[in-house]
């Protein structure tokens, strides 16, 4: 019990890293004076650091997953969905952070290759997710009919990470990323 809590104690000190400084910024020395540990308490949990990264990411997407799974099971509609979705990405920029994965993707070509793998797939999950939700209020009549789910979706996406780094640029301002939520839900508004 003791080894999954320290597990989880690294974890979260390191997407506290990850989305205040990035993966690189941040050594297993950082997290073992954060964590109150040895660093060779470190390598017991994540040999390497691309085992942390990989853990990290893989924890990140199942809460993901676990919260789109609740979103699709609510009786919600699909601008309702969009509407919660978006609030996660207003909980980050509260906590003057940027998303682990938005963090993680401008690292890309510095990660290790599994990491990498786990942040391509997490933002095509993302993106599945946003088309397959945007098709339903299409399919619902209540989204415009003749705009593509998939390029839409990706729009979204990109419009939110940025608008995380740009608040967090500005101080915390959250005008960006309101502007993000407005442009894009006039973007699906029904003729």
């Amino acid at each position: 019990m003791a080894a999954t809590k320290t597990a989880g104690e690294l974890l979260d000190t390191a997407q506290r890293f990850v989305q205040h400084r990035g993966f690189n910024a941040f050594s297993y020395k950082d997290l073992a004076s954060e964590v109150g540990i040895r660093t060779a308490s470190i390598h017991y949990h994540f040999p390497a650091k691309a085992d942390l990264g990989k853990a990290l990411m893989a924890r990140y997407r199942v809460a993901l997953d676990t919260t789109l799974a609740k979103l699709d099971a609510s009786n919600r509609s699909p601008k309702a969905k969009l509407k919660q979705f978006i609030g996660f990405y207003r909980a980050t920029q509260g906590m003057g952070a940027i998303c682990v994965c938005g963090s993680l993707a401008a690292d890309l070509e510095t990660l290790p290759e599994g990491v990498r793998d786990e942040v391509t797939d997490y933002i095509k999950g993302s993106e599945s997710w946003i088309a397959k939700t945007i098709k339903a209020g299409v399919d619902a009549g209540d989204f415009e009919p003749d705009l593509s789910p998939t390029a839409v979706a990706a729009s979204l996406l990109a419009g939110l990470q940025g608008a995380l780094i740009l608040s967090r640029a500005r101080d915390g301002a959250p005008e960006v990323l309101n502007s993000v939520e407005k442009s894009f839900f006039l973007t699906l508004a029904a003729s």
